[in-house]
């Protein structure tokens, strides 16, 4: 969680909400002083970079599709719209289903592997939405495919959701390791056994 004051001056956070001006007073400004940024600077108050142009692109969407840069896994998931995304994800300004089930497929995913670079010490792959979003040819496929594509992304998203919420210590990346280790034969170990139950 962080303090987000986009679109108020650093007078009217002053006013309307001292507790926080203080707070981003004694801890924000000291460190943005120090910064070679001209922006930071100036703009000690606004939580990194402002993202106008990705607030404009979700007014009146419910939620956005968001992968993580760089990780060992390809997901794509849905994000609340209330979420203000870091500069580690990559963000599609659409809360379809349909979109969600084709960058979730094996098609994709294979795709993005291919396109997309490496980068870390795991030399884990990097979706780069110029090369892997940009140049992807989405398939023109039926409306019956595209209702069923749709559900099942739905229920891919929901079921993740769901699963996370009963079992807090549960992560994507868990469900995923098990999910690979399943397709490929592998033996689960006892803990694999437990995130897969």
């Amino acid at each position: 969680m962080v303090i987000d004051l986009f679109g108020l001056t650093v007078e009217q956070v002053r006013e309307q909400f001292p507790a926080v001006y203080q707070q981003v007073l004694e801890n924000v400004k000291p460190e943005r002083d120090q910064n070679n940024r001209d922006r930071y600077k100036k703009n000690w108050s606004v939580f990194g970079e402002a993202r106008r142009d990705w607030r404009q692109m979700v007014i009146g969407l419910p939620r956005y599709i968001a992968t993580v840069e760089t990780t060992k896994h390809r997901l794509f998931q849905f994000l609340d719209a209330e979420i203000l995304p870091d500069n580690m994800l990559v963000n599609i300004a659409s809360d379809s289903a349909g979109l969600l089930g084709i960058l979730a497929s094996r098609v994709h995913i294979a795709w993005a592997l291919a396109a997309g670079g490496r980068l870390g010490i795991g030399n884990d792959p990097r979706y780069n939405k110029t090369r892997c979003f940009e140049t992807f040819p989405f398939p023109n496929i039926s409306p019956d495919l595209q209702a069923k594509t749709r559900d099942l992304a739905e229920r891919l998203d929901a079921h993740r959701k769901r699963q996370q919420a009963q079992h807090s210590q549960l992560t994507l990346t868990g469900m995923y390791n098990v999910l690979e280790k399943l397709r490929s034969g592998e033996v689960l170990s006892a803990k694999d056994k437990t995130i897969h139950e």
